[in-house]
């Protein structure tokens, strides 16, 4: 049985074509395992012992569980008060030392409420009004503008 030479020809070339593509698999697989002894010398330097899989198994899981926390802990800290903004003022023009004061507490989307008290002489009045992305439903006084503008622009950045 002959082979026809053309088919022997494309028969080689597939086969050389399978080659370099295994060459690059081995490649990369012996990169890896470079970095991971390297990885392994340190870990075992810093520790003084031995390192078994299980242990870097151990390691590898509770890396997992800590990004799932930390992912939580981002999620529960959107929601938390994170900017306060605080204006103290007199009501009444009979009334002095600041003792009224409007106090707005938001969350990192802008949302929360804007806390106003106001003290006179007889008596001192608390008012909360919602808060959602920087507005209110309801009329907003000049100071609590002032106090949500404050907390707005106090807002943490993180790098």
């Amino acid at each position: 049985m002959t082979l026809d030479p053309n088919v022997l020809s494309i028969v080689a070339v597939a086969a050389a074509g399978v080659a370099v593509i295994a060459l690059a698999f081995a490649l990369r697989s012996t990169t890896r395992v470079r970095k991971l002894r390297r990885a392994l010398r340190v870990i075992q330097a810093s520790t003084g012992s031995e390192v078994t899989v299980e242990d870097a198994e151990d390691v590898v899981r509770s890396l997992a569980g800590l990004a799932k926390r930390v992912d939580d802990l981002e999620v529960v800290a959107r929601l938390a008060v994170q900017h306060v903004g605080l204006v103290r003022f007199d009501a009444f023009e009979d009334m002095g030392g600041h003792l009224s004061f409007a106090a707005a507490m938001l969350d990192a989307e802008a949302n929360g409420f804007v806390l106003t008290s106001i003290n006179g002489r007889q008596e001192t009045r608390i008012y909360a009004k919602p808060i959602e992305r920087g507005a209110s439903q309801y009329h907003l006084s000049e100071e609590e503008q002032e106090a949500i503008r404050r907390a707005i622009s106090s807002r943490y950045r993180s790098s």
